[in-house]
């Protein structure tokens, strides 16, 4: 299990990837640092496997969790991202409840989102592509 968890990161990247083709140069918002939404802890976070894989396919990996202050992302060495703010996809790696509500001008316009965590209402005007369950 521990196996298959930790390959996640890297598969979601290759999803995205697959979307949009070159991610190269592209800020994509990586959505909760936290290991699960609405608990503060990030050990056993994909967010660090995350954004790890996108600095690797060459783009700027950006990070939003509302449980986090900028100072918190910065320490455990994120580059802050505020909801709204432009950025050219997401990845839901908490899910917070935040996140449930997503719409593309939560995203600065971004219509791209990775939903890692099955939290993103189906009925947004996002592009959602999903983790598990058969459904892409």
């Amino acid at each position: 299990a521990r196996r298959t968890n930790d390959a996640m990161p890297a598969y979601a990247v290759g999803r995205l990837a697959n979307r949009l083709g070159n991610l190269k140069g592209l800020t994509i918002a990586v959505l909760g640092l936290a290991y699960r939404g609405g608990v503060k802890e990030s050990a056993f976070s994909g967010a660090f496997g995350t954004t790890e894989a996108l600095l690797a396919a060459g783009a700027v990996p950006v990070v939003h969790d509302p449980l986090y202050t900028d100072d918190e992302l910065i320490a455990v060495g994120m580059t802050p991202y505020h909801l709204g703010e432009p950025c050219d996809a997401a990845i839901v790696q908490a899910d917070h409840v935040e996140y449930r509500s997503l719409r593309s001008a939560d995203l600065g316009g971004a219509k791209v989102v990775v939903d890692g965590r099955r939290c993103v209402d189906p009925t947004s005007d996002l592009d959602v592509i999903t983790l598990g369950g058969g459904v892409s």
